[in-house]
């Protein structure tokens, strides 16, 4: 049997992809990279700027979208 290239199941009579929790995930993963961006200047700056937290979350939140689609974990 052939598998879904959306949620990787097996396509069968009666699949049903769940865009919603594909979704979903995405949204999480963008959050917590976003999170994640803007709290590591915080451990290494004593007081980091407001443009450097908007940039390092911004690239948190694209780097783990970006590595969760290239590693497909």
């Amino acid at each position: 049997m052939s598998t879904c290239p959306k949620c990787g199941e097996y396509l069968g009579a009666h699949h049903h992809c769940w865009g919603g929790r594909r979704i979903a995930i995405r949204i999480g993963l963008l959050v917590l990279g976003a999170v994640g961006g803007y709290f590591i200047p915080w451990l290494l700056l004593d007081r980091p700027s407001g443009p450097l937290l908007v940039v390092t979350s911004t690239l948190g939140s694209v780097l783990t979208l970006a590595v969760r689609r290239y590693t497909r974990f």
